[in-house]
């Protein structure tokens, strides 16, 4: 049998990851001017700029529902299709 992939660890996976760009993205903005949050911002609403500290937890209660979103978009499909499949 193949193996399947965990849900709960492709989720956490994608918020450790999309959190480090998020931080990068800030720290960024804050310390370089960058504009990166400027193309950031339409995919996190409530998100705003100047940064606040509602803003800041808004932008991680969007990068966690889309993380787990994303998870369940690839884990579920793909477990279905790898029991589905016939042992050879």
């Amino acid at each position: 049998m193949k193996a399947t992939l965990s849900f709960r660890a492709l989720a956490i996976t994608l918020f450790i990851a999309l959190t480090m760009s998020y931080l990068l993205c800030i720290a960024g903005d804050l310390l370089f001017g960058w504009t990166t949050l400027k193309a950031l911002a339409p995919f996190l609403p409530g998100f705003a700029w100047p940064l606040t500290a509602g803003g800041f937890l808004i932008g991680l209660v969007w990068i966690a529902a889309c993380s787990v979103y994303s998870a369940a978009l690839i884990a579920f499909p793909y477990n279905y299709l790898v029991k589905r499949e016939p042992s050879a």
